[in-house]
């Protein structure tokens, strides 16, 4: 074979035609997509991990200094569970409890870290993210309602 034939061009790759992704992720996390079902969905499960995740830092921090943190924790694991079938009072209670703990430490004098804030706004969009869920999954069965009655 010739050098030339070896060489790939781009468009022989077909990735001169590629468009660019028109938000970047982290405009995702802050606020994603909520129109397709995909999207809900994954923004759900990042909120459930995110649960899943509070609940084992406060198990690991908290239980040495209060044992009754298991139950906070045990709370956040549940909602964890409940946003993975994306359940709309999973991702209200998740919102609620943890802004509810972070007042609650403001008021003691503590200031809210990066991290802190990226799971607040995670868990916001799992409010957005069940609702559009069950919005686009109502719609679905309409759809599917009507195709059978034109069928």
């Amino acid at each position: 074979m010739l050098p030339d034939q070896l060489r790939y061009s781009r468009e022989s790759c077909r990735l001169s035609d590629s468009t660019p992704k028109p938000t970047s992720r982290l405009r995702d996390l802050f606020w994603p997509d909520l129109s397709v079902d995909t999207s809900a969905e994954s923004a759900c499960d990042t909120a459930s991990w995110a649960c899943f995740a509070i609940a084992g830092w406060t198990t690991l921090v908290g239980i040495w200094t209060n044992p009754l943190v298991v139950i906070d924790a045990a709370l956040f694991v549940l909602i964890g569970f409940g946003l993975r079938k994306k359940w709309r009072t999973a991702a209200v209670a998740g919102f609620l409890i943890y802004v509810l703990e972070v007042v609650v430490a403001m008021s003691q004098g503590q200031v809210p870290g990066i991290v802190t804030i990226l799971i607040l706004a995670i868990l916001f969009n799992s409010i957005r993210a069940s609702f559009a869920y069950r919005r686009l999954h109502k719609t679905e069965a309409a759809e599917k309602k009507i195709a059978e009655v034109f069928d």
